[in-house]
């Protein structure tokens, strides 16, 4: 009885055995899908892969395989990917800074009526990265943005008139653009009011 127990026992460990064998074998991994899906050209597990790349998911982090992937991604139409490559051009991730390229994928993604990158355009123009400084341009396309409710855009063209960045200084008007991103729940805008009298605040 006691060899028959031991016998099934070791029978069991066995097919236990083979099953993890095989669960292991055959499992897909998920960058073994993405890698699958973006080399068939979709633009959306290119962009995944890009990530992946960057931020060492599942893979060692590298910047130059981030940066084809993206680009592969951007070229088939992707606006994160866009934007991701604008960034790894400004940052030089995996290349050499590359001005005109950042001022070149933002402003695709912009004219995509994306607003990540209608906010980086426009800091393009205030800074002068891939294109000769236009301050008022600059303005102009943040305040655009800002008048289309990104909270972003409304607390960048708050700090643009408290400033006087490519426009006549305001700080009343810069208050009232801290204010609208504040209520959209914008940290930058929350802080920048933290200090603020609320009597100037009902004022507005």
């Amino acid at each position: 009885m006691e060899w028959i127990e031991t016998r099934t026992g070791l029978a069991i460990i066995f097919i236990l055995a083979v099953a993890l064998f095989f669960l292991h074998k055959h499992a897909r991994s998920p960058f073994k899908d993405l890698l699958a899906k973006a080399s068939a050209g979709d633009a959306k597990a290119q962009y995944q892969l890009g990530l992946f790349y960057y931020r060492g998911k599942h893979v060692p982090q590298d910047y130059a395989q981030a940066l084809n992937w993206f680009d592969t991604a951007a070229k088939n139409g992707s606006i994160p990917a866009m934007n991701a490559l604008a960034g790894l051009y400004n940052a030089g991730h995996g290349c050499d800074p590359n001005p005109e390229k950042t001022f070149y994928w933002y402003q695709m993604a912009a004219a995509l009526n994306d607003f990540e990158a209608r906010v980086n355009l426009a800091l393009c123009y205030v800074q002068g990265i891939g294109i000769a400084a236009d301050p008022a341009k600059g303005f102009g396309i943040m305040k655009a943005a800002a008048e289309e409710n990104s909270p972003l855009a409304q607390t960048l063209t708050a700090h643009f008139y408290e400033k006087g960045i490519g426009v006549e200084k305001d700080e009343k008007t810069a208050l009232r653009y801290y204010l609208r991103a504040a209520k959209q729940g914008e940290p930058l805008a929350k802080r920048k009011l933290k200090n603020t009298p609320r009597s100037v605040l009902k004022n507005l």
